[in-house]
């Protein structure tokens, strides 16, 4: 039992480090793409921009590690309800968000082994491939739709915590450190709840409209906020909260109380 929570406590850590990385890389591009009037670029180019360093494939890889170590504690998160979010309605949300969380960086870490192995590049558009897909299914506008809202869902929630500062029931830090983990986290969590209602807005467009090309991820969101007017001021500050975001990812991995509870 305890290798177990050893192994459950590590398998966490690495990868709410791991998810740091990739967004305060997503952060940095942003900021640039600001400064500099190029592109922004969102998880699959950030990990495209990675590939192009020295030992950038490496990098890729246990990136790659790190993001299924991730996926495998926000199944460990639902299944077991390590956090106690409980079978009430409010509960069962948290717990299908990571469901959700799980499937999503299962996916980030395969595209980082497919970029590594130069079977993919930051091309790619995941977002509206999978809603041209499932647009062709029965019902597929409505489930389209349903993606769409339990996104925006997600985002909404990032932002509640980010704004109420609900993070702190999980982190062990001393009170001179709270200080400035405090305003880093809910800048970090606010502006990638943003990102998340853009997302879910615009699948939900893609619905409404059954047009895939209008549903966007990421980059798709951080494009539509850099063509806007005052675009680049925009985009710098959205570019510094993700930065901020990957921060509280890397801050997770060493303050946040981590383990199996009654679970084992």
């Amino acid at each position: 039992m305890t290798y177990t929570r050893a192994g459950v406590r590590w398998t966490a850590r690495i990868g709410y480090a791991a998810r740091g990385l990739v967004y305060v890389t997503v952060g940095m591009l942003a900021i640039n793409a600001a400064l500099e009037f190029e592109q922004a670029r969102d998880v699959r180019g950030a990990m495209q921009e990675i590939s192009t360093h020295s030992g950038g494939q490496i990098a890729l890889i246990g990136l790659a590690v790190g993001l299924a170590a991730y996926s495998v504690w926000r199944l460990v998160q639902t299944s077991l309800d390590v956090d106690g979010h409980g079978w009430k309605p409010g509960g069962l949300a948290v717990r299908i968000g990571l469901l959700v969380s799980a499937i999503m960086h299962a996916s980030l870490a395969f595209g980082c082994v497919e970029i590594a192995m130069r079977l993919s590049d930051s091309s790619s558009k995941p977002v509206q491939s999978a809603v041209s897909r499932t647009l062709d299914w029965p019902f597929g506008p409505a489930l389209v739709v349903l993606g769409g809202v339990i996104v925006a869902g997600a985002g909404m929630a990032h932002i509640h915590k980010g704004w109420t500062a609900g993070f702190r029931q999980w982190f062990d830090a001393p009170p001179a450190a709270m200080r400035w983990i405090d305003p880093v986290c809910r800048v970090g969590l606010i502006a990638r709840g943003l990102l998340f209602v853009g997302i879910g807005a615009f699948v939900i467009n893609a619905a409404l409209t059954l047009d895939a090309s209008e549903a966007r991820g990421i980059e798709g969101v951080l494009l539509w906020v850099q063509d806007q007017s005052y675009g680049r001021l925009m985009l710098g500050a959205l570019g510094l909260g993700v930065l901020a975001f990957g921060a509280y990812s890397l801050i997770e991995a060493w303050v946040r109380r981590v383990g199996l509870g009654r679970a084992v």
